[in-house]
């Protein structure tokens, strides 16, 4: 069903039941590793990046090369949204691309419009499905977004 964001979002997709929501795009390579990473260093947001759990100033320019730091090091690339909400990227697997945000920070509907705007935008410039799931659920979307830029709620 396509939908349109109200508080009811709020209580039934950022519930806070002490578990993480996640961002899921499946079926992706390296080439599009390497358009969200040299995407998201374009955008107007704040971008951190975190080696085994330390700040580090990031001179990587080829996502290749931050999944090989991977095989020794923890990696996290944290992307504040305007101060609205908070998105981390771990770089778990090569073909699939997961992010995370906490529930308890997204209380209202400003806040959650972020994040269904960074998921639209990723749609965008990867063309594919975007999937917000409840913790380590891609099977079970809580919202998708269509790569037409269609957002469906499923709650």
């Amino acid at each position: 069903m396509k939908s349109k964001i109200t508080s009811e979002v709020l209580d039934n997709v950022f519930f806070n039941d002490g578990s993480l929501r996640d961002i899921y795009v499946l079926d992706v390579d390296l080439v599009d590793w390497q358009k969200f990473y040299d995407w998201i260093y374009l955008s107007r947001w704040e971008i951190t990046l975190y080696k085994d759990g330390l700040e580090t100033v990031n001179e990587i320019k080829n996502v290749i090369e931050l999944f090989e730091e991977r095989e020794n090091h923890s990696i996290l690339l944290s992307i504040d949204i305007d101060g609205a909400a908070l998105i981390n990227c771990h770089f778990f697997s090569k073909d699939e691309m997961e992010f995370d945000v906490n529930p308890i920070d997204i209380k209202s509907l400003n806040e959650a419009n972020a994040v269904f705007g960074f998921m639209k935008k990723l749609s965008s410039v990867l063309d594919k499905e975007i999937f917000l799931t409840e913790e380590n659920m891609p099977e079970h979307p809580l919202v998708t977004i269509k790569s037409d830029d269609a957002l469906f709620i499923h709650i």
